[in-house]
């Protein structure tokens, strides 16, 4: 109801009851005065809630039109009422009514005191006696003032007050399991967009999308995605922002764009010793300043998010904007029209540093009319409130950021705990910025220490504060971490010295030419991708010359794709809703059906080594240097005693193959062991991790066979999704004199070697190529590269490719197709999150349709064609005792490694063809640091005559072997999906 035009004033304390209509005044008498309480006064305790009096039914007591919406209370606040014109009337009309029907006075002595001025004038009452008598001019000063009185005690009645925003927040933080997206929003649907996930979606094939990302669509008829909202809706410690038309200048609507920074050129360095980075003039330059700490950046990841942050509104800052969004440029808040920011710098909206485009739009606070301030506070989507303490507005605020990665490589902390920081590395942190102008070079989001600006830890509500008073009011600043993109480079692309290039080379005879193209100059160095890339015609590997498109998969530096290089790696936008049981079991059902994005780091192919088992079966001794810490042994231990020590691989970033050319069988490593205490027991570990395992027998057994140990390197690049991925084939020696290859390659080594027959090869990844490609074979060394058509898709489960030529003993052969990232990844047992209720079932399967899963878990592909109606097979626990106290406490939650007490049913599953290997997986779900994953408790399954399985989970952290019923060495761990699902709500 609104107010009518009338006076303001406090009539003392109530007494009132929830949905009662009564109020009892305290220790006081309304009817005091010509101004007492009349029907139709208007009655207020919050001066927001407002009543109509419709009764009084004493000197202190009223009669509300509804039921009281407050608290019952009793001496309750003042009671503030203010007059309507009607009442106002009707009393001064009584009182003359009174006076004539009493004295009958002299109409001067009337006339005198209507028209005074002074604050009072004598009237006759009844009894002949004079009574001074408040006059009509006397009462509107007294309500003007009383009017300016209320006005000083509750200032802007149409703002929120700052207790109530609190109230919101903490609601929010109670309903909420973290800062996250409440909704993620749709995406744009049509065939040339790019999806990553639920309403993040990106454009490859536009020039006006270079560098950019979308959030959101709101164009019936083009929505993809089951968000319940359009756009996307975010929570950051309990205050919600719609994000709305952020940095949007291209799109008409609200989609709001992420805006990442340009790709490197090669002249940028950075020392991971220092944190320092420098841009050079010239590439030469750069390659020349490089040290053992100091490279050049050409396989750079990006991170991006949003800071929220607490600012005031005042003379010198005096813009609000649209849901409290600094980068947005909607044409209006709620009808007030916006105008660019021309208060701050361009600094102070950037994306990233050097963004000079992101200046929002929004109104001047301070030079708004009073309707338009109503018009915009009286929204709660704005984020704005008044503080009656002290006397300001504030704002609650928002900016997305995006950071080039300092240097090569992955972010190291991105959820910061302990004494860890949100980091690229140990010299360089994200830099805070809140309300300033500009980030503080060299400092980064701090957390608890206020003394400190180098530190950012992360909140309980799973972003990263900032609690520096000089950043923000109150120190109330926060960051979310949204995700992080694999980004392509500017220089020309060469399988070995630069896999994240673009660009093509200038050639002797040809303006842009291909690595393998006869013209290209001669390749030994990173440099020489950079330096000899094409100049004729530019930009070659840009977005804008798609015919000067020169990797194998035609990618653009300066496009964002939705997965593999050049596209999103980690999608971190988590929700900010709980966890339930279903969205564990809807995620399971993602990772086995393929719809589940995985995550893996690149490897490098570093070295190849080519030996033949010795003839009593024992494998043998291999020297790769002179130095005797480097070499290699494989065996027993009386091989091992002829000295030296097995430290070939370094574990935490390299790993080693063994392949049996002879067989085909393949063997995975993580390191080599070193010689204890003369006896070197066994040389190579096949569990991934810190414990001891020895050789298959079908290696130690290899008598006369010809082995290939394969060295490879992490290149601390990861792909998420769909990428592209390198297999090389080739006689290890005839790589090794290959110019293009004799360094490595980021991919992997096919065990089988060209010998002039077969038109087949199987290769070592699962394909997901949908039509047929063009592959590169060289007969002389690599000196020259001839193509030829490869068929993908000719026999889908053998995952093999087929192609037009014979390749004859002697040819290195590169094929470059798409594959699928690792969907899991080694893990501990942990305890089951939801205790018998967070174990599922177990799945069984053979056939390649669950490719992805199977090579996840064991490292083999599954090729077995699939049968009429034969389809992944479902069991039921028979039993799934957890771990009891009487254990351990450690192990308390957990399944029980000892005693295989966890069984099942039978397996019913034909043979597979093409000898394909097959798995049995239990799935349980967890929790680790508030988040949710889930586990798999897998065993490798192999047929020989029927599946040799016990009808056992067997448990063991990570992975291992063990022999199964018949007999043969069968790998079984335990590994977890590599990207937590969301937040885990504790409720107290």
């Amino acid at each position: 109801m609104a107010a009518s035009a009338g006076a303001w004033y406090r009539v003392g304390k109530v007494n009132v009851t929830n949905d009662n209509q009564s109020v009892v005044g305290v220790d006081t008498n309304w009817q005091s005065d010509v101004i007492a309480i009349a029907i139709g006064d208007i009655f207020t305790l919050d001066a927001k809630t407002w009543y109509e009096v419709t009764a009084v039914n004493s000197d202190a007591s009223i009669t509300l039109d509804r039921g009281f919406e407050g608290s019952t209370g009793t001496n309750k606040s003042y009671a503030i009422l203010r007059n309507t014109s009607g009442t106002i009337l009707t009393r001064i009309a009584g009182q003359v009514s009174v006076q004539f029907n009493q004295k009958q006075l002299f109409l001067d002595e009337l006339r005198t005191w209507l028209n005074s001025d002074n604050a009072s004038e004598e009237l006759t009452d009844s009894h002949g006696l004079k009574q001074s008598l408040k006059t009509p001019s006397q009462m509107v000063r007294d309500h003007d003032n009383k009017l300016a009185e209320l006005d000083a005690i509750h200032p802007y009645p149409y703002a929120m007050r700052k207790v109530e925003f609190e109230a919101r927040r903490a609601a929010n933080n109670e309903k909420f399991a973290a800062s996250g997206f409440v909704h993620f929003g749709k995406s744009f649907s049509p065939q040339t967009t790019y999806y990553v996930n639920e309403g993040l979606w990106c454009k490859a094939d536009n020039t006006a999308y270079t560098d950019k990302m979308m959030m959101g669509w709101g164009v019936e008829g083009q929505l993809k995605g089951d968000s319940k909202t359009n756009f996307p809706e975010i929570n950051i410690a309990g205050v919600k922002f719609k994000l709305l038309k952020i940095s949007n200048n291209i799109l008409n609507g609200d989609t709001s764009v992420i805006k990442l920074p340009p790709a490197e050129d090669g002249t940028r360095t950075y020392d991971s010793e220092t944190g320092i980075s420098v841009t050079h003039s010239t590439p030469a330059i750069a390659f020349a300043s490089e040290t053992d700490t100091n490279k050049v950046v050409t396989d750079r990841v990006d991170m991006w998010g949003f800071e929220a942050f607490l600012r005031e509104i005042h003379d010198g800052d005096p813009f609000v904007y649209k849901n409290g969004l600094i980068q947005n440029l909607s044409a209006n808040i709620d009808g007030v029209t916006t105008v660019t920011d021309n208060v701050r710098p361009d600094t102070y909206f950037a994306w990233y540093e050097g963004d000079t485009t992101s200046t929002g739009k929004g109104v001047n606070w301070q030079t708004a009319t009073e309707a338009q301030r109503m018009a915009i506070a009286s929204n709660p989507e704005n984020n704005i409130y008044f503080d009656d303490e002290t006397g300001k507005f504030y704002q609650w605020c928002i900016r997305g950021r995006s950071f080039a990665g300092a240097g090569n490589g992955d972010w190291e902390s991105l959820r910061p705990l302990g004494t860890r920081f949100l980091s690229f590395d140990d010299a360089k942190y994200v830099e805070c910025q809140g309300h300033v102008n500009q980030p503080r070079a060299n400092r980064a989001f701090v957390g608890n220490d206020t003394t400190s600006s180098a530190k950012a830890n992360l909140s309980d509500n799973g972003t990263v504060s900032n609690s520096n008073l000089d950043l923000s009011v109150d120190g109330q600043c926060y960051f979310l971490v949204c995700g992080t993109v694999n980004r392509l480079n500017k220089g020309a692309y060469h399988p070995s010295h630069n896999p994240q290039g673009t660009a093509g080379f200038e050639g002797a005879t040809s303006a842009c030419d291909y690595w393998y193209s006869i013209n290209t100059p001669s390749i030994t160095n990173t440099f020489d991708c950079f330096d000899k890339k094409a100049t004729t015609y530019v930009p070659s590997g840009a977005l804008s010359r798609p015919d000067l498109a020169r990797r194998p998969d035609g990618r653009f530096y300066n496009a964002i794709y939705a997965s593999g290089q050049g596209g999103v790696c980690r999608d971190m936008r988590y929700s900010a809703w709980g966890l339930t049981p279903n969205d564990f079991a809807e995620a399971d059902l993602r990772v086995k059906s393929g719809g589940f994005r995985g995550r893996e780091t690149l490897e490098k192919v570093e070295d190849l080594v080519k030996i033949q088992a010795g003839s009593d079966g024992v494998v043998g001794y291999i020297r790769l240097t002179a130095t005797p810490e480097l070499e290699v042994f494989l065996g027993s231990s009386a091989d091992g005693a002829a000295g030296g020590r097995g430290l070939w691989s370094d574990k935490d970033t390299e790993s080693v193959e063994i392949h049996d050319v002879t067989t085909g069988a393949s063997f995975y490593a993580s390191h080599y062991w070193s010689q204890t205490q003369g006896t070197f027991n066994i040389g190579i570990s096949l569990t991934g991790k810190d414990t001891q395992t020895p050789l298959p027998t079908e290696l130690l057994s290899a008598s006369g066979n010809q082995l290939v140990l394969v060295k490879k390197k992490k290149i601390s690049v990861s792909v998420s999704g769909e990428y592209t991925h390198t297999e090389v084939i080739g006689d290890p020696a005839n790589i090794l004199q290959c110019d293009d290859l004799k360094d490595g390659w980021v991919g992997s080594w096919n065990p089988k070697i060209p010998d002039g027959t077969g038109d087949r090869f199987p290769l070592t990844r699962k394909v997901t190529n949908t039509s047929d490609d063009i592959c590169l074979y060289s007969d002389d060394l690599g000196d020259s590269w001839l193509s030829t058509v490869s068929s993908f898709n000719l026999i889908e489960s053998s995952n093999s490719v087929a192609h037009s030529t014979i390749f004859n003993t002697g040819n290195i052969v590169v094929y470059q197709f798409r594959s699928r990232a690792k969907l899991t990844k080694d893990s501990d047992n942990s305890k089951v999150y939801g205790g018998e209720k967070g174990i599922g079932n177990v799945s069984v399967e053979k056939q390649h349709n669950l490719a992805d899963l199977g090579y996840s878990l064991l490292g083999k592909i599954l090729v077995s064609e699939g049968y009429s109606g034969e389809t992944m097979q479902t069991l039921n626990l028979l039993s799934s005792p957890l771990s009891t106290p009487s254990v351990t406490s450690v192990n308390v939650g957990k399944l029980p490694v000892v005693g295989s007490s966890i069984t099942h049913n039978s397996i019913i599953m034909s043979a597979p063809s093409n000898n394909s290997p097959a798995f049995k997986a239990l799935n349980y779900n967890v929790e680790e640091n508030q988040q949710g994953f889930i586990n798999y408790a897998y065993t490798e399954l192999k047929y020989d005559t029927d599946w040799g399985d016990d009808g056992k989970i067997h448990i063991a952290d990570n992975q291992t072997t063990r022999l199964d019923d018949n007999g043969n060495t069968v790998l079984y761990g335990t590994a977890r999906i590599v990207e937590p699902l969301g937040w885990i709500k504790n409720d107290k």
